[in-house]
Formats: C-alpha cells, sequence, structure tokens
C-alpha cells in the first residue's frame, strides 16, 4: 500500500505569510493586558515562545487564538492541491498529518481542506511526526519542520520539504528539498 503523510502550514498553504500580515485587534476577551497583548503578538509572529515552566499557559492559550484566526486566511497552493489531487488519482492513502490542535481547530481545518478541494484518507495531530510515521509505518512525510528534515531518515523516513529561508541553516541532512511538488514524483515512484 502506497501511504504518505502532508504538513498543512507552510506545506500546503502560505500560513507564515498570512499571520506575518494579517492585523490583530487588541479585545479584551484575549484576557490580558494590552501591553501583554502586543509581546505576546511580536513572540507568535517570530514564532517564539514565552517561557514558562508550564505546557498550558496564558500565551499558549493566546497563540492558539492567533493562529485559529490565520488557518481560514491562509491561501492554499495551487501547485500542492494539484499533487494531493495526483496522489489520490494514483491510489495513494493521504495522510494530512499538523501539529494544529485538533481538538480545538479540527472543524476549521477540515473544512479548510475541503474548500481547497484536498483530499485525504486520514486528518491526524502529530507533535512529533517521526515517531508518528515510524509507528504507523508512513514511509513518505512532506513537511517543512527542521527537526524532520534533519532526523526523519535517521528513522527510516523518507522527508520531502518546501525549500525556504529558514532551511538554510541545516548543516546536515538528507531530505530532499522541492520548490515544485511535480518534483516528489520521481522520488515516490516505485
Amino acid at each position: 500500500m502506497k501511504v504518505i503523510a502532508v504538513d498543512i502550514d507552510n506545506v500546503l498553504n502560505n500560513f507564515s505569510d498570512t499571520l506575518a500580515q494579517s492585523t490583530f485587534i487588541f479585545k479584551d476577551s484575549y484576557g490580558i493586558s494590552q501591553e501583554k497583548f502586543s509581546h505576546y503578538l511580536k513572540l507568535v509572529k517570530r514564532d517564539d515562545f514565552a517561557e514558562s515552566k508550564f505546557l498550558t499557559n496564558k500565551f499558549s492559550d493566546f497563540r492558539h487564538r492567533i493562529h485559529e484566526e490565520c488557518y481560514p486566511l491562509a491561501q492554499a497552493n495551487a501547485d500542492g492541491v494539484k499533487f494531493m489531487n495526483w496522489l489520490k488519482a494514483n491510489d495513494w492513502k493521504v495522510v494530512i498529518c499538523t501539529k494544529r490542535n485538533l481538538r480545538l481547530a479540527g472543524e476549521c481545518t477540515k473544512k479548510w481542506l475541503y474548500e481547497n478541494q484536498i483530499p485525504y484518507d486520514y486528518l491526524v495531530m502529530a507533535l512529533n511526526k517521526i515517531v508518528f510515521c515510524k509507528l504507523w509505518d508512513v514511509p513518505y512525510l512532506i513537511d517543512d519542520d527542521l527537526l524532520n528534515i534533519t532526523y526523519g531518515e535517521h528513522y527510516g523516513i523518507q522527508v520531502f520539504y518546501p525549500i525556504m529561508t529558514k532551511h538554510s541553516s541545516i548543516v546536515y541532512q538528507t531530505a530532499k528539498g522541492f520548490t515544485q511538488f511535480e518534483e516528489i514524483k520521481q522520488w515516490i515512484q516505485e
């Protein structure tokens, strides 16, 4: 069986660009001060984290809420949509594998995938996609995360990634970078 896992944000869409370009207005419903709002927003836009000894805190709640505002605004990558439809037409099982908290953002994620005509068989949340792929025998992963790009093949997962500026810091990796999804076809043909 042919199985592949594909990330959403910054792979099938332009999430980081959307986040960077979006304007967010302070609201009392955020439950933080105007000063804290400005500080947290800068951190979120830089994809940075506020220091905390807790996994869930005011910042993590704020970060999720800002991301949730951006999810429906992110534009689908037309090349990625075409590739996803090619996968389904060629009998691939497609796992959308995301770090999004699907308990909180599952419905808007499904809606976005549907509206952008992106087919899939499974939608899963995985903080460590290499472990997920290894445990579920998914040999291929398309993802932009530096950790997966660097260590995927070490665990038997072939990783493909859209080449982005943030990838210039990678010293050693065996993953394959691409500029067009079409390039991936040659690497996954049996």
